[in-house]
C-alpha cells in the first residue's frame, strides 16, 4: 500500500516520539476493534483510551475509527497506517527488550499458523517433530485458513504464517514456495461405474462432494468453467478430514492434492484417479508478513517449514 511520506513523517514526530502510548492505542485499537478490550490490554480506563483516540483524530486529521455492530471499523486511512505503526511498535519493544534475537532451543514463543486441515492431516506432523526436536519450548497454533482474510491476518499480526495454495502477491506480504502439487480425484475402490481413466463426460456424470472455496482450492472448478462443464455437488463441506469416510461410502468423487493421496488410501477404502481434464500445478507456499526490521523468529519458523515440507515432498 502506497502512503504519503509527510503523513508517516507527521505521526513520527507529532505522535510516536511524543507518547508511545499513542502508538500502543490506535495499534490495539486496530486489533482488537474495541476500546474495552485495548483498555484491558493496556491496563488503563475507558475514558483514558476515548481521549487517546480523539488526540489520535486531531493529530492525524482522520475518524480512524468509528461505531459497526461487529465492534469498531476502521477507516481507509487507518488501515494504511496500521502495518506501517506496527512494524515501528515491535521494532521499538524488540530494541527495549532485548530481544531482537530468537534461540529456538531455549525460546517458550508461540506461533499462529493458518492452514487447511487436509495440510494439518498431511503436513503437520513432521513439521511438529521437527519443532519438537530443535524447539522444545516453542509452541504452535493452528487455525483454519480463510483466503478472504489471509492478508490482514499477517498484517495485523494475528498470524505468524500461511500455508496455502493460492497465489498472494501483495508486496508487503513475503512468498516462500516449499513443493509442487497436483490434483487428482479419488473414488471409492469398489465404485460401480468409474473407469481407471474416465473421460469428462463420466466425471461430470458422477455426483460429487466438494470443499467450501474459502479452503483456496478452487482451480480444478476453474479448469472445469473454461471447458464448459461443472460438477454436481451432492455435499458440500468446509474441511477435507472428512473427505475418505464419505467417498468410501458412497458412489461420489472428490478432488485433493496428489501428496495426501496416500494417507487418504490409509484410511478408508478410496482410490485416486487422473483427472480428465488439464489443470495445471499448483504451488503449496508459505506466506509471512515483510517487516522493515526482520523478525528472527519468523525467520527460523519460515525456513524450517520450508525445510521440513520441502524433505517430505521430495
Amino acid at each position: 500500500m502506497k502512503i504519503h511520506h509527510e503523513c508517516i513523517d507527521r505521526i513520527y514526530t507529532g505522535v510516536v516520539l511524543s507518547d508511545l502510548n499513542l502508538l500502543r492505542t490506535f495499534v490495539l485499537l486496530h486489533e482488537t476493534r474495541s476500546v474495552t478490550r485495548t483498555a484491558e490490554r493496556l491496563s488503563v480506563t475507558q475514558p483514558s483510551v476515548s481521549h487517546a483516540l480523539a488526540r489520535l483524530r486531531r493529530d492525524l486529521n482522520d475518524q480512524l475509527f468509528s461505531r459497526s455492530p461487529r465492534g469498531l471499523r476502521s477507516t481507509h486511512r487507518a488501515d494504511e497506517l496500521y502495518p506501517h505503526l506496527k512494524d515501528a511498535l515491535d521494532a521499538i519493544d524488540a530494541t527495549l527488550d532485548g530481544t531482537t534475537g530468537f534461540d529456538q532451543s531455549t525460546s517458550r514463543r508461540a506461533f499462529r499458523l493458518l492452514w487447511t486441515d487436509l495440510g494439518e492431516v498431511s503436513l503437520l506432523p513432521p513439521l511438529l517433530e521437527r519443532i519438537c526436536v530443535e524447539a522444545p519450548g516453542v509452541s504452535l497454533r493452528v487455525d483454519p485458513l480463510d483466503m478472504g482474510r489471509v492478508e490482514d491476518e499477517l498484517r495485523q499480526g494475528h498470524a505468524d504464517a500461511i500455508i496455502c495454495i493460492p497465489r498472494i502477491t501483495s508486496p508487503d506480504i513475503e512468498r516462500t514456495m516449499l513443493f509442487d502439487d497436483v490434483y487428482c480425484g479419488i473414488r471409492a475402490t469398489d465404485h460401480p461405474r468409474l473407469r481407471e481413466d474416465p473421460t469428462l463426460e463420466e466425471f461430470c456424470a458422477e455426483r460429487h462432494i466438494t470443499v467450501d472455496a474459502a479452503a483456496g482450492h478452487t482451480d480444478v472448478d476453474e479448469a472445469l468453467a473454461r471447458v464448459g462443464a461443472t460438477r454436481d455437488a451432492a455435499l458440500r463441506i468446509s474441511h477435507f478430514a472428512a473427505l475418505p469416510q464419505l467417498v468410501e461410502s458412497c458412489d461420489c468423487l472428490a478432488i485433493i492434492p496428489s501428496t495426501v493421496a496416500r494417507q487418504f488410501r490409509q484410511v478408508a477404502r478410496v482410490t485416486p484417479f487422473a483427472l480428465p481434464l488439464d489443470v495445471p500445478p499448483v504451488q503449496v507456499s508459505c506466506y509471512t508478513y515483510r517487516r522493515r526490521i526482520p523478525d528472527p523468529g519468523i525467520q527460523w519458523l519460515r525456513q524450517t517449514v520450508l525445510e521440513v515440507l520441502r524433505d517430505w515432498s521430495s
